[in-house]
């Protein structure tokens, strides 16, 4: 009787180990994914801060170049140089962590571009791209509020 005791959580902790495990390719999301024809990691930048969104169910992640991250940590005004961008998914599920949420379908990718002007600040190029083909925007309307957005955000404290 002592050995099934022994024997049964032996034979159940094998059981689940010798499971199917997915490969990589299976874990990739790529729901969430830029096009590849966006050549986004080409442009080198690193992550600066995230954020979620409850109430619209979204999640958003904020690159930038080196010059953006030192002008964000010295709480500087804006230099002509930085480039920028937001990049926002709708949230899903995880299928792999329970309780967890992770990117879902990608939404946005927000590009600002600053360079100098005739006063001798930066000029900000901002474009807002959308859907999973990142289609450009042409409606203006909201950039100010969006560019203002991008550049109040606080990097996040990495060591």
């Amino acid at each position: 009787m002592k050995a099934i005791y022994i024997l049964f959580p032996v034979l159940v902790l094998l059981a689940a180990a010798c499971r199917e495990q997915p490969d990589e390719k299976q874990l990739i999301n790529k729901e969430a994914s830029l096009p590849e024809d966006f050549n986004f990691s080409k442009l080198g930048l690193k992550v600066l801060s995230s954020s979620v969104n409850e109430k619209q169910n979204t999640m958003s992640t904020i690159y930038g170049n080196d010059l953006a991250l030192n002008t964000a940590k010295a709480g500087t005004p804006v230099q002509a140089g930085e480039v920028l961008a937001m990049i926002t998914w709708k949230q899903k599920k995880d299928e792999h962590w329970f309780g967890a949420k992770i990117p879902g379908n990608l939404q946005t990718v927000e590009m600002i571009r600053t360079s100098p002007d005739a006063q001798k600040s930066a000029k900000v190029d901002y474009q807002r791209y959308e859907g999973k083909k990142l289609t450009l925007k042409q409606d203006t309307t909201g950039n100010d509020k969006n560019i203002r957005y991008i550049f109040e955000q606080h990097p996040s404290v990495m060591p």
